[in-house]
């Protein structure tokens, strides 16, 4: 169906359009300290994924286009095998509030659980940004870190997802945030989602 959506990892030759979405969510750099995307600002963003074990993946329509990005990294996040990380979820400006955000990061979480090593889900989150606040708190995730200021001048929310019942011993205690490297901060949602149902396949 014409709402369906792909996620998969970036090759070599989807550069100018990853710089395209980040154009379209300046709005979101806007709260950080570096307001304006650049290429340089991608391939930061991508190799330092790389070096934290992330998939930087970019987010599809069926017709091809990319409309956003999510980088996380599915397990092992700083040497804890019980831990993910979800570093990045950006949706381009035209295509927000109409549940996108939703079915990818319910996409990204299913594809985490196949791990059933992994019980926790940590993420970093800007105090400045209140729709991604009421959106990642929406979805389960807690405040439990912060406000913390970080080394690029950004000031972050610890937030944390626990895959287990809340009987089980409690799993992850570390939860830092990803700071300028990127190794750590945090790019968020910026939009609110509705109940719009989408189909996602996760292409290897």
């Amino acid at each position: 169906m014409s709402d369906d959506l792909a996620i998969r990892p970036i090759a070599d030759d989807d550069l100018d359009a990853v710089l395209d979405v980040y154009r379209q969510c300046e709005d979101f750099l806007a709260l950080g300290p570096v307001p304006d995307a650049s290429l340089t600002m991608v391939l930061s963003d991508i190799g330092l994924s790389q070096a934290c074990g992330g998939c930087y993946c970019g987010i599809y329509i069926m017709d091809g286009r990319m409309i956003g990005i999510v980088d996380y990294v599915p397990r092992n996040y700083e040497g804890d095998p019980r831990a993910a990380y979800i570093a990045l979820l950006m949706i381009a400006a035209p295509f927000r509030r109409r549940g996108i955000g939703q079915a990818v990061l319910e996409a990204i979480e299913k594809k985490i659980r196949r791990d059933a090593q992994v019980n926790t889900i940590l993420a970093g989150l800007q105090v400045n940004n209140p729709q991604a606040i009421h959106f990642w708190q929406r979805n389960g995730y807690r405040i439990v870190g912060g406000p913390e200021l970080m080394p690029d001048r950004t000031t972050v929310y610890h937030l944390r997802k626990d895959l287990t019942p809340p009987s089980a011993p409690e799993p992850c205690t570390h939860h830092a945030a990803r700071d300028s490297s990127r190794c750590g901060a945090q790019y968020d949602t910026h939009h609110t989602a509705r109940s719009t149902q989408y189909a996602v396949k996760y292409e290897v």
